[in-house]
């Protein structure tokens, strides 16, 4: 009890940043090492990275796409991705996601990465604030879009592969077999990628357990 009395006496103040030193810089993303002040005003040492490719003009890194496709007298579909991730040697299963260009905003990009993604045109429902991607490493930030699909329309009947050097297969899954197939997909060996799907941190809590 006395350790707790003490520490609760302690003079505390807010964190603060000191400097940053450049390390490193790869085509996509900069390794610096961040001097700050803990809350015992103590300089600590943390190495953090940021992307290259931020758009200046939205702060943002990127975006991750929510798209839901529907098709009259047809259950509703949530859209996602499954593509290899060098960084975790492994396949995932994500939604459609990428770095938002140069001049481009948070809506565009994320039409465009889901075209890309699946062939697909859609309508934007909702743009959700700038959140922090991998807080612990990174200030890399993302949005998360939704978007709607209208699979009536002759433009979106069928899915299309996108073939390239980050090969992405694109699935189409009822919304009503989500858990179940995500949870097949995890016991088979394939990640899953939670911060982005919106609604289902915690079912993705009872699939994994």
């Amino acid at each position: 009890m006395n350790s707790v009395n003490n520490m609760n006496n302690e003079q505390l103040t807010n964190c603060r940043f000191l400097r940053e030193e450049h390390i490193s810089n790869g085509d996509w993303l900069s390794l610096a090492r961040i001097t700050y002040l803990d809350q015992r005003a103590i300089p600590r040492i943390w190495e953090g990275e940021t992307g290259l490719t931020r758009n200046a003009d939205t702060k943002t890194d990127a975006v991750g796409v929510i798209a839901f496709y529907k098709r009259l007298l047809h259950y509703d579909c949530i859209v996602l991705v499954k593509q290899y991730r060098p960084a975790l040697k492994a396949y995932t299963i994500e939604m459609p996601a990428g770095p938002v260009e140069e001049n481009e905003s948070p809506d565009v990009a994320a039409m465009r990465e889901l075209n890309e993604a699946t062939g697909f045109v859609g309508t934007i429902k909702k743009i959700g604030p700038v959140l922090a991607m991998d807080p612990g490493v990174s200030s890399c930030s993302m949005r998360l879009v939704t978007v709607e699909v209208n699979g009536d329309e002759p433009k979106n009947l069928h899915l299309k592969s996108s073939v390239n050097e980050r090969f992405k297969e694109p699935l189409l899954i009822p919304v009503s077999e989500l858990l179940e197939k995500l949870r097949g997909m995890y016991l088979s060996g394939i990640l899953l990628i939670p911060q982005n799907l919106e609604r289902s941190n915690s079912a993705l809590d009872n699939i994994i357990l």
